[in-house]
């Protein structure tokens, strides 16, 4: 709607523009052919000028005239996504179709604010409190971030290359390699950890560790162990 009604208001500048350069013709050829007077040259030229220039400028500094307002958010989206933390698993611009009603309308409201919704996602899910509950799920999470869930299963579905699922174990490992690097196992077990940062159990921590960090959890404890006493 917006992206309409600055067409429509281009139209009339445009229009308007339009109508007073021809006003400005007509008057040069009916002075030209009824009195036999040309307009002394170019003397009223700068007029024309005048108008285009300001035509020039409006567009300058309105780009969404020339590339609309949902390409204009794309591409800003696009230099603005590397800033993310878990750059790799969204998808910002995403070629998608869509079949479901439902989600059409969804995508009408989210994806031009999309970096917006996964700042937010990111920024909550990098305190990491709420993801140490292993009773955590996708409503809590909405709840948290005061977002519907709708809108959250959409980014999920649509605009991550992994499930929410998925996305809660790589969390909880990024909280857990915090805590190693922190020297945390110093005094505690993995076993412990596994439980401190969401998981149930330390079998599911350990194969989720080993799959998104290549190493087992001992073995990232050796490498740190290492760079501290270095």
């Amino acid at each position: 709607m917006k992206q309409n009604k600055v067409i429509n208001n281009w139209a009339s500048f445009l229009f308007i523009a339009l109508v007073l350069i021809s006003i400005r013709l007509i008057t040069a050829l009916f002075i030209d052919l009824y009195y036999n007077q040309s307009m002394k040259g170019f003397n009223y030229q700068w007029i024309s000028s005048c108008i285009w220039l300001l035509i020039l400028i409006k567009i300058l500094i309105t780009p969404e005239i020339l590339y609309g307002y949902n390409a204009l958010n794309k591409k800003i989206n696009e230099n603005k996504k590397t800033d993310l933390v878990l750059n790799e698993i969204w998808k910002i611009a995403p070629n998608i179709s869509l079949n479901n009603s439902q989600h059409s309308i969804l995508k009408e409201k989210i994806d031009k604010n999309i970096l917006t919704y996964i700042d937010h996602i990111e920024q909550l899910s990098f305190e990491y409190e709420i993801f140490r509950d292993s009773k955590m799920t996708l409503t809590d999470f909405s709840n948290k971030l005061n977002i519907p869930k709708s809108h959250i299963s959409y980014i999920f579905k649509y605009h991550s290359t992994i499930s929410f699922s998925e996305y809660k174990k790589v969390i909880r490992i990024h909280d857990a390699i915090k805590h190693i690097e922190l020297n945390y196992l110093k005094n505690n077990t993995l076993d412990s950890l596994s439980k401190k940062v969401g998981f149930t159990s330390y079998n599911p921590f350990f194969t989720s560790f080993k799959e998104i960090s290549g190493v087992s959890p001992l073995e990232y404890y050796k490498m740190v162990k290492v760079e501290f006493n270095e």
